[in-house]
């Protein structure tokens, strides 16, 4: 005794339709991964051209001086090298955190774009931008400072004795870099 037709019928059209639905799997497989690293190497690529300095002198040059007071520190040339980007000192290193404060600076762009902070008012906003800056310094341990103070870079030997103390007292006296280095690579600001 055979199938009955209806069943025999039923497996044909799923064999058919499976058929059908396997080819665009099979195709939706390698489209997928290449869209998957087109995404990620497109992420990457924006999170690099985002922490040049270029991209931030787009904005600040035209807004304030704290470009120009950057290039006139320590932190920015040295022997005809970039010795500390932007970044380094406002973005952090950690993924998470890196995302927060990318995200938390689109804000800067609606504040721009609305007005709110021009170059004619901006050194009234300053301290309190400023304070917003050391506030995230030192709660977080000056960690952008001590990620590039390290090791060679911060051979305490080759120091100032003043210095050299101040350093080694760092962690008994509960400062971090920012308790003394406030004015370090833009203009020291007063807080009233």
């Amino acid at each position: 005794m055979g199938k009955p037709k209806s069943d025999t019928r039923h497996q044909g059209r799923l064999h058919t339709l499976w058929s059908w639905l396997k080819k665009p799997l099979l195709l939706g497989i390698p489209i997928g991964v290449f869209v998957l690293l087109l995404a990620i190497g497109s992420f990457q690529g924006v999170m690099t051209l985002t922490n040049q300095n270029a991209f931030c002198f787009s904005c600040h040059l035209k807004m304030d001086t704290i470009v120009q007071e950057y290039k006139a520190s320590d932190h920015y040339m040295r022997n005809g090298k970039v010795i500390a980007t932007c970044a380094d000192c406002h973005v952090p290193h950690d993924f998470v955190d890196k995302m927060k404060v990318k995200i938390m600076a689109t804000a800067d762009i609606y504040y721009m774009l609305a007005g709110t902070i021009t170059k004619e008012n901006f050194e009234q906003h300053r301290p309190e931008l400023a304070q917003k800056v050391w506030d995230t310094m030192e709660k977080d341990n000056s960690a952008n400072c001590r990620y590039c103070h390290t090791g060679s870079n911060f051979d305490l030997t080759k120091q100032p004795q003043r210095a050299k103390l101040n350093h080694e007292q760092l962690g008994k006296t509960g400062k971090t870099c920012i308790d003394c280095h406030t004015g370090i690579a833009h203009k020291r600001i007063v807080i009233e």
